[in-house]
Protein backbone atom coordinates (compact mmCIF):
# COMPACT_ATOMS: atom_id res chain seq x y z
CA UNK A 1 0.00 0.00 0.00
CA UNK A 2 1.11 3.23 -0.88
CA UNK A 3 1.13 5.95 2.11
CA UNK A 4 2.23 8.95 4.06
CA UNK A 5 1.31 6.77 7.41
CA UNK A 6 5.16 7.95 8.49
CA UNK A 7 3.70 11.52 8.88
CA UNK A 8 1.52 10.35 11.56
CA UNK A 9 3.82 7.81 13.72
CA UNK A 10 4.75 8.96 16.71
CA UNK A 11 7.76 7.25 17.63
CA UNK A 12 10.24 8.46 14.35
CA UNK A 13 8.29 11.71 15.40
CA UNK A 14 9.18 12.27 18.98
CA UNK A 15 12.74 11.01 18.65
CA UNK A 16 13.17 14.04 16.75
CA UNK A 17 11.92 16.47 19.05
CA UNK A 18 14.80 18.82 20.11
CA UNK A 19 17.69 17.58 18.18
CA UNK A 20 18.83 19.61 15.13
CA UNK A 21 20.24 18.11 11.98
CA UNK A 22 24.26 17.52 11.44
CA UNK A 23 26.36 18.93 8.89
CA UNK A 24 27.28 16.35 6.03
CA UNK A 25 30.66 17.93 5.39
CA UNK A 26 30.55 17.31 1.21
CA UNK A 27 30.37 19.89 -0.99
CA UNK A 28 28.91 22.76 1.00
CA UNK A 29 25.89 23.02 -0.50
CA UNK A 30 27.12 24.20 -4.12
CA UNK A 31 26.45 24.20 -7.46
CA UNK A 32 26.60 20.55 -8.52
CA UNK A 33 27.96 21.46 -11.53
CA UNK A 34 27.41 20.08 -15.12
CA UNK A 35 26.25 16.55 -16.10
CA UNK A 36 28.52 14.93 -18.69
CA UNK A 37 29.53 11.86 -20.58
CA UNK A 38 33.05 11.84 -18.23
CA UNK A 39 30.83 11.45 -15.11
CA UNK A 40 28.29 9.75 -15.62
CA UNK A 41 27.38 7.17 -13.29
CA UNK A 42 26.17 3.50 -14.41
CA UNK A 43 23.66 3.87 -11.09
CA UNK A 44 21.49 6.19 -9.67
CA UNK A 45 19.77 5.61 -6.34
CA UNK A 46 16.46 7.15 -4.88
CA UNK A 47 15.24 6.19 -1.27
CA UNK A 48 11.11 6.88 -1.50
CA UNK A 49 8.74 5.12 0.28
CA UNK A 50 5.69 5.50 -2.47
CA UNK A 51 5.07 3.57 -5.76
CA UNK A 52 6.91 4.75 -8.91
CA UNK A 53 5.22 5.16 -12.36
CA UNK A 54 7.52 1.89 -14.05
CA UNK A 55 7.70 3.90 -17.25
CA UNK A 56 9.51 7.00 -15.13
CA UNK A 57 12.28 5.03 -14.59
CA UNK A 58 12.60 3.02 -17.44
CA UNK A 59 12.25 6.17 -19.84
CA UNK A 60 14.92 8.15 -18.12
CA UNK A 61 17.78 4.45 -18.14
CA UNK A 62 16.56 4.69 -21.63
CA UNK A 63 17.30 8.36 -22.48
CA UNK A 64 20.59 8.73 -20.41
CA UNK A 65 21.63 5.27 -20.05
CA UNK A 66 21.42 5.01 -16.49
CA UNK A 67 19.81 2.23 -14.35
CA UNK A 68 17.91 4.10 -11.53
CA UNK A 69 17.34 2.24 -8.34
CA UNK A 70 14.61 2.95 -5.20
CA UNK A 71 15.61 2.17 -2.25
CA UNK A 72 12.20 1.63 -1.09
CA UNK A 73 11.02 1.87 2.05
CA UNK A 74 7.54 1.23 4.11
CA UNK A 75 6.80 4.29 5.12
CA UNK A 76 8.12 7.83 5.61
CA UNK A 77 9.26 7.72 9.25
CA UNK A 78 11.56 4.97 8.02
CA UNK A 79 12.96 6.96 5.03
CA UNK A 80 13.20 9.90 7.55
CA UNK A 81 14.93 7.77 10.48
CA UNK A 82 17.61 6.84 7.98
CA UNK A 83 17.96 10.56 6.49
CA UNK A 84 18.24 12.13 9.57
CA UNK A 85 21.19 9.14 10.54
CA UNK A 86 23.13 9.56 7.62
CA UNK A 87 23.00 13.09 7.43
CA UNK A 88 24.90 13.19 11.39
CA UNK A 89 27.21 10.24 9.71
CA UNK A 90 29.15 12.64 6.72
CA UNK A 91 26.39 11.13 4.23
CA UNK A 92 26.69 7.28 5.18
CA UNK A 93 24.23 5.38 3.90
CA UNK A 94 22.43 8.24 1.89
CA UNK A 95 20.64 7.62 -1.46
CA UNK A 96 21.71 10.31 -4.55
CA UNK A 97 18.43 11.67 -4.44
CA UNK A 98 16.35 11.55 -1.41
CA UNK A 99 12.17 11.96 -1.19
CA UNK A 100 11.47 14.41 1.66
CA UNK A 101 8.02 15.05 3.19
CA UNK A 102 7.04 18.56 4.14
CA UNK A 103 6.17 17.95 8.01
CA UNK A 104 9.99 16.85 8.42
CA UNK A 105 11.26 19.44 5.71
CA UNK A 106 12.64 22.08 8.00
CA UNK A 107 14.43 19.48 10.41
CA UNK A 108 16.44 18.04 6.97
CA UNK A 109 17.31 21.37 6.21
CA UNK A 110 18.13 22.54 9.35
CA UNK A 111 22.40 22.40 8.03
CA UNK A 112 21.65 23.82 4.20
CA UNK A 113 24.96 23.01 3.72
CA UNK A 114 24.12 19.32 3.85
CA UNK A 115 22.38 19.51 0.01
CA UNK A 116 23.05 20.37 -3.44
CA UNK A 117 21.60 24.03 -4.18
CA UNK A 118 19.14 23.42 -7.29
CA UNK A 119 19.05 25.61 -10.36
CA UNK A 120 15.60 27.20 -10.77
CA UNK A 121 13.39 26.05 -13.49
CA UNK A 122 10.97 29.28 -14.06
CA UNK A 123 7.42 28.73 -14.18
CA UNK A 124 7.10 24.66 -13.52
CA UNK A 125 5.39 24.60 -10.70
CA UNK A 126 3.26 26.49 -7.87
CA UNK A 127 5.08 29.78 -6.88
CA UNK A 128 4.58 28.76 -2.94
CA UNK A 129 6.09 25.06 -3.68
CA UNK A 130 9.39 27.06 -4.53
CA UNK A 131 9.30 28.67 -1.90
CA UNK A 132 8.64 25.73 0.12
CA UNK A 133 11.45 23.91 -1.24
CA UNK A 134 14.07 26.74 -0.76
CA UNK A 135 16.19 27.71 2.15
CA UNK A 136 16.77 31.41 2.39
CA UNK A 137 16.18 31.41 -1.09
CA UNK A 138 17.97 29.02 -2.41
CA UNK A 139 15.71 26.02 -3.93
CA UNK A 140 17.40 22.69 -1.99
CA UNK A 141 14.23 20.40 -3.35
CA UNK A 142 12.55 19.82 -6.78
CA UNK A 143 8.70 19.84 -5.74
CA UNK A 144 6.60 16.64 -6.73
CA UNK A 145 2.79 17.08 -5.48
CA UNK A 146 0.56 19.05 -2.95
CA UNK A 147 -2.34 17.83 -0.99
CA UNK A 148 -5.13 19.81 -1.55
CA UNK A 149 -7.81 19.23 1.63
CA UNK A 150 -11.26 17.35 0.92
CA UNK A 151 -14.01 15.12 2.36
CA UNK A 152 -14.38 11.65 1.29
CA UNK A 153 -17.75 10.70 2.24
CA UNK A 154 -20.26 7.75 1.30
CA UNK A 155 -23.39 8.55 -0.02
CA UNK A 156 -25.32 5.43 0.61
CA UNK A 157 -24.19 5.34 4.43
CA UNK A 158 -25.12 9.27 4.58
CA UNK A 159 -28.53 8.37 2.94
CA UNK A 160 -29.45 5.83 5.37
CA UNK A 161 -28.66 7.64 8.05
CA UNK A 162 -31.46 10.12 6.48
CA UNK A 163 -28.46 13.02 5.36
CA UNK A 164 -27.02 14.04 2.40
CA UNK A 165 -27.63 12.61 -0.53
CA UNK A 166 -25.04 13.90 -3.03
CA UNK A 167 -22.29 16.08 -3.41
CA UNK A 168 -24.43 19.69 -3.12
CA UNK A 169 -26.49 17.86 -0.16
CA UNK A 170 -23.43 16.65 1.81
CA UNK A 171 -21.90 20.30 1.26
CA UNK A 172 -24.81 21.72 2.95
CA UNK A 173 -24.64 19.43 5.45
CA UNK A 174 -21.10 20.34 6.96
CA UNK A 175 -21.64 23.89 6.36
CA UNK A 176 -21.87 25.10 3.07
CA UNK A 177 -20.34 27.79 1.85
CA UNK A 178 -19.38 28.92 5.45
CA UNK A 179 -18.45 25.73 6.55
CA UNK A 180 -16.22 25.51 9.42
CA UNK A 181 -14.08 22.62 11.39
CA UNK A 182 -16.70 23.40 14.36
CA UNK A 183 -20.27 23.07 11.82
CA UNK A 184 -18.34 20.02 10.58
CA UNK A 185 -18.03 18.48 13.97
CA UNK A 186 -21.02 19.50 14.81
CA UNK A 187 -22.72 17.58 11.31
CA UNK A 188 -20.98 14.36 13.09
CA UNK A 189 -22.97 14.50 16.44
CA UNK A 190 -25.70 14.56 14.16
CA UNK A 191 -24.96 11.49 12.06
CA UNK A 192 -24.46 9.32 14.95
CA UNK A 193 -27.56 9.98 16.19
CA UNK A 194 -29.14 8.07 14.02
CA UNK A 195 -26.65 5.75 12.01
CA UNK A 196 -25.32 2.66 13.05
CA UNK A 197 -21.77 3.58 12.35
CA UNK A 198 -19.39 6.46 13.32
CA UNK A 199 -19.09 9.49 11.47
CA UNK A 200 -14.97 9.66 10.54
CA UNK A 201 -12.37 7.37 10.98
CA UNK A 202 -10.18 9.59 12.71
CA UNK A 203 -10.55 13.03 14.68
CA UNK A 204 -6.46 12.79 15.33
CA UNK A 205 -6.08 12.83 11.71
CA UNK A 206 -9.01 15.55 10.95
CA UNK A 207 -6.88 17.38 13.52
CA UNK A 208 -3.50 17.44 12.31
CA UNK A 209 -5.94 18.75 8.71
CA UNK A 210 -6.92 21.68 10.89
CA UNK A 211 -3.70 22.04 12.11
CA UNK A 212 -1.85 22.60 9.02
CA UNK A 213 -4.37 25.56 7.87
CA UNK A 214 -2.44 27.91 11.14
CA UNK A 215 0.29 30.19 10.08
CA UNK A 216 1.99 29.65 13.15
CA UNK A 217 0.60 26.76 15.00
CA UNK A 218 4.06 25.38 17.35
CA UNK A 219 6.77 27.86 16.39
CA UNK A 220 7.33 31.26 16.19
CA UNK A 221 8.48 32.00 12.45
CA UNK A 222 10.65 34.62 14.23
CA UNK A 223 12.99 33.30 16.57
CA UNK A 224 11.92 28.96 15.30
CA UNK A 225 11.38 28.62 18.93
CA UNK A 226 8.33 26.41 19.88
CA UNK A 227 5.55 28.02 21.92
CA UNK A 228 5.09 27.37 25.76
CA UNK A 229 2.01 24.87 25.20
CA UNK A 230 -0.18 26.15 28.51
CA UNK A 231 0.40 29.12 26.79
CA UNK A 232 -1.07 28.56 23.00
CA UNK A 233 -4.54 29.35 23.00
CA UNK A 234 -4.97 28.91 19.32
CA UNK A 235 -3.74 25.32 19.63
CA UNK A 236 -5.67 24.37 23.30
CA UNK A 237 -8.98 26.03 21.03
CA UNK A 238 -8.64 23.33 18.37
CA UNK A 239 -7.31 20.80 20.46
CA UNK A 240 -10.40 21.26 22.92
CA UNK A 241 -12.75 21.55 19.81
CA UNK A 242 -11.67 17.98 18.49
CA UNK A 243 -11.78 16.70 21.88
CA UNK A 244 -15.35 17.52 22.95
CA UNK A 245 -16.16 15.87 19.75
CA UNK A 246 -13.96 12.62 20.71
CA UNK A 247 -15.88 12.88 23.81
CA UNK A 248 -19.60 12.72 21.82
CA UNK A 249 -18.31 9.46 20.05
CA UNK A 250 -18.37 10.71 16.30
CA UNK A 251 -14.94 8.99 15.71
CA UNK A 252 -13.97 5.47 15.28
CA UNK A 253 -10.22 6.54 16.25
CA UNK A 254 -8.48 4.74 13.36
CA UNK A 255 -6.80 6.80 11.08
CA UNK A 256 -4.80 6.12 7.93
CA UNK A 257 -1.08 3.93 9.09
CA UNK A 258 -3.56 1.96 11.62
CA UNK A 259 -3.63 -2.21 11.13
CA UNK A 260 -7.38 -1.88 11.51
CA UNK A 261 -8.11 1.21 8.75
CA UNK A 262 -8.09 -0.81 5.60
CA UNK A 263 -10.58 -3.29 7.97
CA UNK A 264 -12.49 -0.62 8.84
CA UNK A 265 -13.30 0.28 5.40
CA UNK A 266 -14.55 -3.01 4.59
CA UNK A 267 -16.54 -2.66 7.31
CA UNK A 268 -18.19 -0.25 6.50
CA UNK A 269 -17.41 1.99 10.70
CA UNK A 270 -17.28 4.79 9.14
CA UNK A 271 -19.05 7.94 6.37
CA UNK A 272 -16.36 10.55 6.41
CA UNK A 273 -12.76 10.76 5.67
CA UNK A 274 -10.65 14.18 5.62
CA UNK A 275 -8.81 13.17 2.66
CA UNK A 276 -5.76 15.29 1.03
CA UNK A 277 -5.42 14.54 -3.03
CA UNK A 278 -2.51 12.20 -2.10
CA UNK A 279 -5.18 9.85 -0.18
CA UNK A 280 -8.26 9.35 -2.50
CA UNK A 281 -6.30 6.40 -4.29
CA UNK A 282 -5.13 4.80 -1.21
CA UNK A 283 -9.07 4.50 -0.30
CA UNK A 284 -10.11 3.54 -3.35
CA UNK A 285 -7.34 0.74 -2.50
CA UNK A 286 -8.63 0.30 0.90
CA UNK A 287 -12.57 0.54 0.05
CA UNK A 288 -12.46 -1.62 -2.78
CA UNK A 289 -16.21 -3.18 -3.55
CA UNK A 290 -17.23 -0.97 -0.84
CA UNK A 291 -20.20 1.58 -3.10
CA UNK A 292 -20.83 5.29 -2.30
CA UNK A 293 -17.86 6.80 -2.05
CA UNK A 294 -17.61 10.36 -2.87
CA UNK A 295 -14.82 13.66 -3.11
CA UNK A 296 -17.00 16.69 -1.57
CA UNK A 297 -15.66 19.80 -2.98
CA UNK A 298 -16.89 21.84 0.35
CA UNK A 299 -14.28 21.74 2.82
CA UNK A 300 -13.83 24.06 6.17
CA UNK A 301 -12.57 27.02 6.77
CA UNK A 302 -12.24 27.21 2.80
CA UNK A 303 -9.43 24.44 2.20
CA UNK A 304 -5.83 23.99 2.80
CA UNK A 305 -3.00 21.81 1.97
CA UNK A 306 -1.89 18.41 3.92
CA UNK A 307 1.53 16.99 2.79
CA UNK A 308 3.60 16.96 -0.25
CA UNK A 309 6.92 15.97 -0.60
CA UNK A 310 10.49 17.24 -2.77
CA UNK A 311 13.08 15.29 -4.21
CA UNK A 312 16.79 16.50 -2.87
CA UNK A 313 20.43 15.61 -3.50
CA UNK A 314 22.31 15.39 -0.05
CA UNK A 315 25.73 17.19 -1.25
CA UNK A 316 27.66 14.89 0.10
CA UNK A 317 26.70 12.00 -2.88
CA UNK A 318 29.53 10.77 -5.26
CA UNK A 319 27.02 11.45 -8.44
CA UNK A 320 25.70 15.12 -7.79
CA UNK A 321 25.37 16.39 -11.30
CA UNK A 322 23.37 13.78 -12.08
CA UNK A 323 21.41 13.34 -9.14
CA UNK A 324 20.10 16.77 -10.17
CA UNK A 325 19.00 15.49 -13.34
CA UNK A 326 17.30 12.68 -12.16
CA UNK A 327 15.36 14.90 -9.32
CA UNK A 328 14.80 17.35 -12.39
CA UNK A 329 13.56 14.22 -14.61
CA UNK A 330 11.29 13.05 -11.57
CA UNK A 331 9.22 16.50 -11.00
CA UNK A 332 8.24 17.18 -14.76
CA UNK A 333 5.32 18.26 -15.70
CA UNK A 334 4.80 14.71 -17.97
CA UNK A 335 6.11 12.95 -14.83
CA UNK A 336 3.79 14.36 -12.62
CA UNK A 337 0.80 13.28 -14.95
CA UNK A 338 2.25 10.14 -14.75
CA UNK A 339 2.52 10.37 -10.88
CA UNK A 340 -1.29 11.13 -10.62
CA UNK A 341 -2.15 7.64 -12.62
CA UNK A 342 0.21 5.59 -10.58
CA UNK A 343 -0.48 6.79 -7.12
CA UNK A 344 -2.95 9.39 -7.41
CA UNK A 345 -1.26 12.10 -6.31
CA UNK A 346 -2.15 15.82 -6.87
CA UNK A 347 0.59 18.03 -8.94
CA UNK A 348 2.37 20.83 -8.14
CA UNK A 349 3.42 21.52 -11.91
CA UNK A 350 1.45 24.42 -13.13
CA UNK A 351 1.30 22.34 -16.67
CA UNK A 352 0.40 19.26 -14.98
CA UNK A 353 -2.48 21.00 -12.76
CA UNK A 354 -4.11 22.36 -16.29
CA UNK A 355 -3.54 18.72 -17.89
CA UNK A 356 -6.81 17.29 -19.48
CA UNK A 357 -5.03 13.95 -18.65
CA UNK A 358 -5.42 15.10 -15.26
CA UNK A 359 -8.51 17.46 -14.73
CA UNK A 360 -10.86 15.47 -17.01
CA UNK A 361 -9.99 11.74 -15.84
CA UNK A 362 -12.83 10.13 -14.13
CA UNK A 363 -12.37 8.02 -11.50
CA UNK A 364 -14.25 4.89 -11.85
CA UNK A 365 -14.31 3.98 -7.70
CA UNK A 366 -15.32 7.76 -6.84
CA UNK A 367 -18.25 7.06 -9.11
CA UNK A 368 -16.85 8.73 -12.06
CA UNK A 369 -16.01 11.87 -10.46
CA UNK A 370 -12.80 13.84 -11.70
CA UNK A 371 -10.94 14.40 -8.73
CA UNK A 372 -8.44 16.16 -10.67
CA UNK A 373 -10.76 19.38 -11.53
CA UNK A 374 -12.23 19.10 -7.60
CA UNK A 375 -8.76 18.74 -6.12
CA UNK A 376 -8.02 21.56 -8.35
CA UNK A 377 -10.78 23.90 -7.42
CA UNK A 378 -10.02 22.92 -3.57
CA UNK A 379 -6.17 24.06 -4.18
CA UNK A 380 -7.82 26.86 -5.79
CA UNK A 381 -10.22 27.87 -3.01
CA UNK A 382 -7.63 27.44 -0.75
CA UNK A 383 -5.48 30.53 -2.20
CA UNK A 384 -2.44 31.30 0.18
CA UNK A 385 -3.88 28.94 2.48
CA UNK A 386 -2.56 25.97 0.65
CA UNK A 387 1.06 27.10 1.31
CA UNK A 388 0.09 25.86 5.22
CA UNK A 389 1.65 27.45 7.85
CA UNK A 390 5.51 27.51 9.59
CA UNK A 391 6.67 23.97 10.33
CA UNK A 392 10.36 24.54 12.80
CA UNK A 393 12.42 21.98 13.10
CA UNK A 394 10.44 20.85 15.94
CA UNK A 395 7.03 21.25 14.14
CA UNK A 396 6.31 17.18 13.32
CA UNK A 397 7.65 16.28 17.13
CA UNK A 398 5.04 18.54 18.77
CA UNK A 399 2.01 18.18 16.08
CA UNK A 400 2.71 14.12 17.26
CA UNK A 401 2.51 14.56 20.85
CA UNK A 402 -0.56 16.93 20.86
CA UNK A 403 -1.98 14.59 18.19
CA UNK A 404 -1.58 11.91 20.70
CA UNK A 405 -3.98 13.55 23.04
CA UNK A 406 -6.72 13.56 20.80
CA UNK A 407 -6.28 9.95 20.81
CA UNK A 408 -6.46 9.89 24.36
CA UNK A 409 -10.08 10.74 24.24
CA UNK A 410 -11.25 8.73 21.03
CA UNK A 411 -9.35 5.65 23.25
CA UNK A 412 -11.27 6.59 25.88
CA UNK A 413 -8.83 6.59 28.13
CA UNK A 414 -9.42 10.51 29.34
CA UNK A 415 -11.46 13.56 29.35
CA UNK A 416 -11.02 16.45 26.75
CA UNK A 417 -9.67 18.55 29.54
CA UNK A 418 -7.07 15.47 31.31
CA UNK A 419 -5.91 14.77 27.16
CA UNK A 420 -4.93 18.69 27.49
CA UNK A 421 -3.62 18.79 30.52
CA UNK A 422 -1.41 15.43 29.61
CA UNK A 423 -0.32 17.47 26.21
CA UNK A 424 1.03 20.56 28.35
CA UNK A 425 2.37 18.20 30.78
CA UNK A 426 4.14 16.31 28.13
CA UNK A 427 5.51 19.12 26.31
CA UNK A 428 6.91 21.07 30.03
CA UNK A 429 8.85 18.15 30.21
CA UNK A 430 10.55 17.99 26.97
CA UNK A 431 12.66 21.09 28.65
CA UNK A 432 12.63 23.60 25.29
CA UNK A 433 13.92 27.09 25.32
CA UNK A 434 9.91 28.56 24.31
CA UNK A 435 9.73 31.58 22.17
CA UNK A 436 8.68 34.77 24.69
Amino acid sequence: MTTRAGAVVASAALAALALTSCGGGGAAGSNAGEATDENKPDKLTVAAWMDFPPELLASFEDEYGIEVVVDSFPDGAAAQTVLRNGLSSDGAGLSDVHLIELDWWTEMMAVPEDWVELPEIPDRWVDWKVTQGSVDGVITGYGTDIGPLGVAYNEEMMAAAGGATDADSFGEFIGGDAASWQSFLDAGREYVATADNYYIDSLSSAFQAAVNLLPDAFEDPESGKPYNMADNAQIKELFMMFAEAAEDGISAGIPIGHADWGAGFQNRQWATVVTPAWMAGIIAENADGVPGWRVSSTFPDGGGNWGGSFFSVPATGENTAWAVKLADYLTSPEAAVQWFHTTGQFPSQLEAIASPDIAETENEFFGGQRLGQIYGDLAAAAGDAAAGGYRGENFAGIQTLVTDGIRLVESGSATAQEAWDSVVSEFDALGFDTAD
